[in-house]
């Protein structure tokens, strides 16, 4: 099979499911993959997929008028699936299949469409690509989310429930080796300092902890942008420098040893006011597979990852005392925190093995190309 596999971006740090995605199909399949922009410009090696020519015309014109113009890169990605005998494609993120739909509809070529976050709940995405998304719905073979939470929204803005997959990205539950022993009073957040992920309410939440626990700490690991000023800033208001830490954006390996020496996790998902939501947030199945209870909110697919009571709490969004009082209890309580870190670990193993998931991908896509053939 040669699948063709889809990315908005070549490297983002906060995407390693996607990388995993293409390393795991890849064993599987003879792997090609284009990358950068909604509709992809440049193939892996960073060369442009259109003469450059095409490129500066395309961004010119959008320059000029504002509005995009697919034309140019339609040729460019059209030429690349011909040459190469892509039999299918797989597209992470909705708006990357929505342009890349008329393509692969012209050449014949059956395509798989993931939904991951933003471009499923996002409010003025979802109005701006309202039209593009019913097309690509009825023409998709598979429309594949990574929650229940979010198959519900898909199905609302028209995907045919009988055609939407749930495959979350999973996790490589081998990559993560949970600890028994008793861990430091210290709770890990992992993630971008963005409004979904509610980083100023796992703050404020610490805080009420801090007060009861003044030996406890924070760290919150993520690049220095968006909110991140905000959370120092409120750090530095409640006199919590020294209990919190920034250490910025991490390498997994040194994330895997943090997990391994902390209470728990946690994180504060929201709805933001955009509409933008999470999917399944990678972090959290990566914690649990790390066997720590996670702490966190009744939020898009962190509902299906954590099981309230057994595997970890969940809260409502914005409830910071909840939170609170949720973390204390497992600070207070070292044996529950490592009984409900056991059945997290469990809880991966079955549910989010990240070999698994890859291989449902997989079939999904031999599925679509059976199908097309059929037809």
């Amino acid at each position: 099979m040669r699948i063709c596999i889809t990315r908005s971006e070549r490297h983002s740090y906060s995407e390693t499911f996607i990388r995993d995605q293409i390393a795991g199909i890849s064993k599987l399949a003879d792997v090609y993959t284009i990358h950068s922009g909604r509709l992809p410009e440049r193939k892996e090696d960073g060369s442009l997929l259109a003469p450059w020519f095409f490129w500066l015309l395309h961004k010119i014109i959008r320059g000029v008028s504002g509005k995009r113009n697919n034309h140019f890169g339609n040729y460019g990605v059209k030429k690349y699936f011909s040459e190469n005998k892509i039999e299918v494609v797989l597209a992470n993120y909705g708006l990357s299949a929505a342009h890349l739909m008329p393509i692969c509809r012209d050449l014949n070529i059956p395509l798989l469409v993931i939904f991951h976050g933003h471009d499923a709940t996002d409010k003025r995405l979802l109005k701006e690509y309202a039209v593009q998304y019913k097309a690509l719905f009825a023409y998709a073979s598979s429309t594949i989310v990574v929650s229940q939470d979010m198959r519900k929204k898909i199905v609302e803005l028209g995907a045919d429930p009988a055609r939407v997959q749930v495959v979350p990205c999973g996790v490589d539950v081998f990559k993560f080796s949970p600890s028994t022993t008793l861990k430091e009073k210290r709770y890990l957040a992992v993630g971008r300092f963005v409004n979904k992920k509610g980083p100023l309410f796992t703050i404020k939440a610490f805080h009420e902890v801090w007060k009861k626990h003044p030996d406890a700490r924070l760290i919150m690991v993520g690049g220095y942008k968006g909110l991140y000023e905000a959370c120092a800033a409120l750090t530095n208001s409640l006199l919590m420098d020294y209990a919190v830490e920034f250490p910025g954006i991490l390498k997994q390996e040194e994330i895997r040893l943090l997990m391994g020496n902390t209470c728990a996790f946690v994180q504060h998902s929201v709805t933001a006011a955009n509409g933008d939501m999470e999917g399944t947030p990678v972090s959290i199945l990566e914690a649990a597979a790390s066997g720590l209870p996670i702490v966190s909110t009744l939020h898009g697919g962190i509902q299906d990852a954590v099981i309230h009571g057994t595997t970890g709490f969940l809260v409502k969004e914005g409830d910071v005392i909840e939170m609170a009082a949720y973390m204390i209890k497992l600070l207070e309580e070292p044996e529950l925190a490592i009984s409900m870190g056991q059945k997290g670990r469990s809880h991966m193993e079955a549910h989010y093995d990240q070999v698994k998931q890859i291989r449902k991908l997989y079939e999904l896509a031999v599925e679509g190309i059976k199908n097309n053939i059929q037809n």
